[in-house]
């Protein structure tokens, strides 16, 4: 385990800080240096150059076999004698964790600095912290949160990508595409995208996305994943972080990250859900949902190239409507998402849980000392109340119908402005009809996103109870709103960046849909119980009715109590998960995003209900009753 091992790290990564580079000689040395594994080495030599000293600090302030620590207990012993032995480990035990305070507060800002020094999949790792349900400490979590805020870098296009692509398709690239931007239309931390149009071809321009990884990812994820695992078990060796919620937490961070390293997987992905969505009884027609086509001549371990969709992301209209409500989004509309679905994750922090309570309630502070109101905030008051009573639907739903209300009632402003007399208008009114003259076109589209959301939960329902292949990672920005010929609002969407798709084997799919179909048909604690225990999760204390309460939180509906963080609390402190099965993990991470992209648009889905008909379907499949 990582407490076992945690000693050995200490040892090993001091070996490779102080003494690594000697067991290799001469020549042997050189070639090693330049190669990805001397590269990976130099990495780490890196990392730990900056993470050592801090290590070593919290040791020698904390770590029971420390001299200072062993001094301290036994100055303890000797200064007050009379003392019992309870009382004297209460006050060492208050010691410590005043120590720790410091230690966090004083290191957190090296963390940070660490961070963005070696940029790539730190940034990103410090982003997920911010916001995991991972027990961090609070002034590591505060001065992480400042990177929701940062956009990945990306590669300079005539310096590192365009050799990179002429070497990986063997040919310059004018001989393939008439243009290419080099300006990319998407960043990551292994790699970038860019539009191009492809050379002509039987009379036509077909416009393209070039989806490439960075020459140096191949190396790099893997000794920056190995780097976060040791001292991972440094952390759980000194106490720092619950042992079970680290592994399970590294784990998934790790499959994932090591998992979009393959891009042949991910193409072949792309291109079964590609085919998948020309199935006409799959709902990707009906839902007027597209999915981009793989290239495949141009297509390579490194690049992947499809037909491009046009259109914006649906975050920049959660973003809008989130404005619209004084929700301050600089943090990235992403972030906001999967705070606002982590229903139980955190029930320590003062700031976790729904969006809804931000909905509902005042906005964010903008200011120190003073708050800002939405232009309806009254009107959420008055949701709220009624929420208590009716329901979080309630509230949500009056959150909409002020929205729409107030939209339409500025469009209607706007088009009398517009056919009075240009004389009797004064230039102040002129201001306000030009600012809100997309009113009309806003409440369209918010009559729109409805529909969106119950397209991607059929969508996401079918590939997981059906296909048995799905995007894990459907947040806003992987979702686009397809433009009309005509720019009206639209109802079709476009999926794209199929990176961290799952596959569930038949058996699987079972065992996800019988549990879903007990929240679904309200069952009994112990049939949901049951569900959840036959997908192997196991919990502190094996409680039925956390269980039960976990599983309808999880597929049911938000609901009042949802609201209320000692509800929370008091969930957390009946009982904790040990560990969370893999294939439920990333079927929970795919509900997640999308019933938060839902509250940031003002619905509220039960996911038990959007997906109990391709659950039924995975059950009649196999023979099974649900019952």
């Amino acid at each position: 385990m990582l407490r076992v091992s945690a000693a050995r790290t200490l040892a090993r990564r001091a070996a490779v800080g102080i003494g690594g580079a000697t067991v290799v000689g001469g020549s042997g040395l050189t070639a090693y240096a330049y190669s990805d594994s001397g590269a990976g080495f130099r990495r780490e030599v890196q990392f730990w150059g900056n993470v050592g000293p801090i290590v070593a600090d919290y040791y020698w302030k904390t770590g029971s076999s420390s001299p200072l620590v062993r001094y301290q207990n036994w100055k303890d012993d000797q200064d007050d004698e009379t003392t019992d032995e309870e009382t004297k480990k209460a006050v060492q035990k208050e010691r410590r964790k005043q120590v720790f305070q410091q230690l966090h507060e004083t290191h957190a800002p090296e963390m940070l600095h660490t961070i963005l020094e070696l940029k790539g999949l730190y940034v990103k790792l410090g982003q997920v912290l911010s916001v995991t349900a991972l027990p961090l400490p609070d002034a590591y979590r505060v001065v992480f949160r400042t990177l929701q805020s940062d956009v990945p870098g990306w590669e300079p296009f005539d310096d590192v990508i365009q050799p990179m692509l002429e070497k990986e398709f063997g040919k310059p690239l004018s001989e393939l595409f008439d243009h290419v931007n080099p300006i990319p239309c998407g960043a990551a931390s292994i790699g970038q995208a860019h539009e191009a149009t492809l050379k002509q071809n039987d009379g036509e321009h077909d416009k393209v996305i070039i989806k490439v990884q960075y020459p140096d990812a191949a190396w790099k994820v893997p000794a920056d994943i190995q780097c976060v695992g040791d001292f991972l078990k440094v952390c759980v060796w000194f106490g720092a972080v619950d042992e079970s919620a680290a592994t399970m937490s590294f784990d998934e961070f790790s499959r994932q990250f090591l998992a979009e390293l393959d891009y042949e997987k991910e193409r072949s992905n792309l291109q079964q859900i590609y085919e998948s969505s020309l199935d006409p009884t799959a709902p990707y027609i009906k839902r007027n949902v597209v999915v981009p086509k793989v290239v495949e001549d141009l297509c390579t371990k490194k690049i992947i190239t499809m037909t491009y969709l046009p259109g914006p992301k649906v975050e920049d209209e959660a973003r809008r409507q989130l404005a619209l409500l004084g929700i301050d989004t600089t943090k990235g509309i992403g972030s906001i998402v999967r705070d606002a679905a982590k229903d139980a994750s955190n029930p320590d922090e003062p700031e976790s849980g729904e969006l809804v309570r931000r909905v509902t309630k005042r906005m964010e502070t903008t200011t120190p000392g003073r708050r800002r109101r939405s232009p309806f905030s009254w009107k959420l008051t008055a949701s709220k109340i009624v929420g208590q009573v009716l329901g979080v639907d309630s509230i949500l739903w009056a959150v909409r119908f002020a929205r729409r209300l107030v939209l339409w009632s500025q469009a209607a402003a706007v088009f009398s402005i517009q056919t009075l007399p240009s004389r009797i208008v004064s230039p102040g009114l002129n201001s306000w009809a030009d600012t809100h003259r997309t009113a009309s076109e806003q409440a369209a589209r918010l009559s729109l996103t409805k529909e969106w959301m119950d397209a991607l939960f059929d969508v996401h329902g079918h590939q997981i109870f059906n296909l048995g292949l799905f995007n894990a990672d459907p947040h806003p920005g992987n979702i686009l709103v397809i433009n009309e010929t005509d720019a009206r609002p639209s109802t079709k969407l476009g999926l794209i960046d199929f990176g961290q798709c799952k596959r569930l084997t038949p058996q699987e799919q079972v065992k996800v849909a019988r549990l879903l179909l007990s929240v679904a048909h309200n069952e009994s604690d112990l049939a949901v119980a049951s569900a959840f225990r036959d997908m192997g999760i196991t919990t502190k204390n094996d409680s039925t009715e956390f269980l039960a309460k976990f599983g309808r939180l999880m597929f049911g509906p938000l609901k009042p109590e949802h609201l209320n963080h000692s509800w929370h609390r008091t969930l957390h402190e009946q009982d904790r998960v040990s560990y969370f099965p893999k294939e439920l993990s990333m079927v929970y991470r795919t509900s997640l995003l999308l019933r938060g992209l839902a509250v940031s648009l003002q619905l509220n889905y039960s996911i038990s209900d959007q997906w109990k008909h391709h659950a039924q379907e995975t059950m009649d499949r196999n023979n099974i009753s649900s019952n």
